[in-house]
């Protein structure tokens, strides 16, 4: 039996990752080392919503733990937005009465509107598809899962600004039959993925 004291002792390496979970360590040659994830698994294999999540899911754990800086400025300017929509909508209902103050109801509606539609605008223009944010080389990038209706085609993509990179794959090769992720595919297609983008390949994809 090892000594008491032998089992409460941890490494440094141990330390930072229990006291640092999202810290990782970067190899020599530049490429993020897979992290260690619980596993994962989609309830259905039929669920383009459930495939997606559970992705999602895996991305956000393991991206931040590799290394890369999770930026979470937009999401915060979302929450911003929603706060705003709430106050309007909250003061509307609670610190007006009808038919007496019927101008600052009107403000109120209009003031909703409008900022759900600033909303609107950011979740389908900005944030689309992406299910983290982080940077890349000095720049904020998007990730992007994306699976179309009735397809089994996967779309995972990088993209900042009017730049994108993207690897077709198909959702058979990240799960097995009873729906756990396979997540050292996951991981390899993303470290190409990222070595994609660092090359900046001119023939890449490009938003139009």
């Amino acid at each position: 039996l090892k000594p008491a004291s032998a089992q409460i002792l941890f490494s440094a390496e141990t330390a930072q990752r229990a006291l640092f979970p999202g810290s990782g360590t970067m190899p020599k040659n530049g490429l993020p080392e897979m992290p260690e994830i619980d596993e994962k698994v989609a309830a259905t294999l039929y669920s383009k919503t459930d495939l997606v999540r559970v992705l999602g899911e895996y991305y956000y754990e393991a991206v931040p733990r590799s290394g890369y800086v999770e930026e979470h400025f937009y999401t915060n300017i979302r929450i911003i937005l929603c706060m705003i929509c709430c106050a309007f909508g909250s003061y509307a209902q609670f610190g007006t009465k009808f038919p007496q103050d019927r101008p600052k109801l009107a403000m109120c509606v209009v003031a909703y509107f409008l900022v759900s539609v600033v909303l609107g605008i950011m979740d389908c223009w900005l944030m689309g598809s992406a299910v983290m944010c982080f940077k890349l080389g000095g720049e904020t990038v998007f990730l992007d899962v994306n699976m179309p209706n009735f397809s089994d085609k996967l779309n995972i993509a990088l993209r900042s600004g009017k730049r994108k990179e993207v690897i077709d794959t198909e959702a058979g090769n990240y799960f097995d039959e009873d729906g756990v992720l396979c997540q050292e595919h996951v991981w390899k297609d993303f470290t190409a993925l990222v070595q994609k983008w660092e090359k900046k390949d001119p023939s890449s994809k490009k938003d139009k």
